[in-house]
């Protein structure tokens, strides 16, 4: 019979797959999301006061959303991803793009817990929270050091995450947040979205639940409710500045959002800690 942790970790491996599974979808419920583009938008053009020019790689790149912008800022950049349908809407962006624009892109799929590039990148990026989806230490460690390892000295390697905020993670697991009632934005179907969680303290994830039930124009359910699993590490700080210390990296820079605000110790929900770190 199978171990309880077995049950865990593949909750845990859908969690970091589920929810990339609808690119349209991911992208919709995302349209607005700037603040993260900017940011790295303004660290890939700054970046040349303090360190060696060159490529960038966008690890977890997804449907291109901070990939596009990069490219229409003049970068040559290379797209990594493990998921088929995020990386199919990369494509087709990218197609649509310049041929001179085309020319400085290349997309690759690969796992970010095992993935193994050439040392020739000046800036490395980790958007979205995209190292969340590392449970294990090992696969934290590889990745950084995979990261360490194609990039030029003194490149640098910024990413984002959502601290744990214990008021957030304390919420009813057995209540439903968020409620909002949209349509798909392929199939035009009416959904309402819902989501909750659940704090597993020894592996230190959060366990949470995208629901969308179908609904009739009166706000009647109409059919299966789905439910997508996500699922997120939680990163303290100390171990995060830990894990860089160990991998190689020198921390530059710890920013309490993408506004560039210093870190006042109390995180609340939806304010990301953004990382810069130089490979030694």
């Amino acid at each position: 019979m199978p171990a309880k942790d077995d049950f865990l970790r593949a909750d845990e491996e859908a969690g970091s797959r589920e929810a990339f599974d609808d690119a349209a979808l991911y992208d919709f419920e995302y349209r607005r999301r700037r603040g993260d583009i900017n940011f790295y938008r303004r660290l890939a053009g700054n970046r040349l006061q303090f360190a060696p020019a060159g490529p960038i790689v966008d690890l977890a790149c997804g449907t291109g959303r901070l990939l596009m912008p990069l490219l229409r800022d003049g970068h040559t950049v290379v797209g990594l991803d493990r998921s088929a349908a995020m990386l199919a809407a990369a494509r087709h962006r990218v197609a649509r793009l310049s041929a001179s624009r085309r020319q400085r892109c290349l997309l690759l799929r690969a796992d970010l817990r095992a993935f193994s590039l050439r040392p020739r990148f000046a800036l490395a990026v980790a958007a979205f929270h995209s190292v969340q989806h590392l449970y294990a230490e090992a696969d934290l460690l590889h990745f950084l050091r995979a990261t360490r390892a194609c990039l030029v000295p003194g490149g640098w390697l910024a990413f984002d995450v959502l601290p744990p905020d214990p008021a957030w993670i304390a919420r009813d697991p057995l209540r439903r947040w968020g409620r909002t009632m949209f349509r798909h934005p392929l199939s035009g179907q009416r959904l309402v979205y819902t989501t909750n969680h659940r704090f597993d303290p020894r592996r230190r994830v959060l366990h949470m639940r995208l629901y969308y039930l179908p609904v009739d124009e009166r706000g009647r359910p109409s059919g299966p409710e789905r439910v997508v699993r996500l699922c997120h590490l939680q990163l303290e700080p100390a171990r995060v500045r830990g894990l860089l210390a160990r991998t190689g990296f020198r921390l530059l820079a710890c920013f309490g959002g993408f506004d560039g605000r210093p870190v006042d110790g109390e995180p609340g929900l939806a304010d990301e800690h953004v990382y810069v770190a130089a490979a030694r």
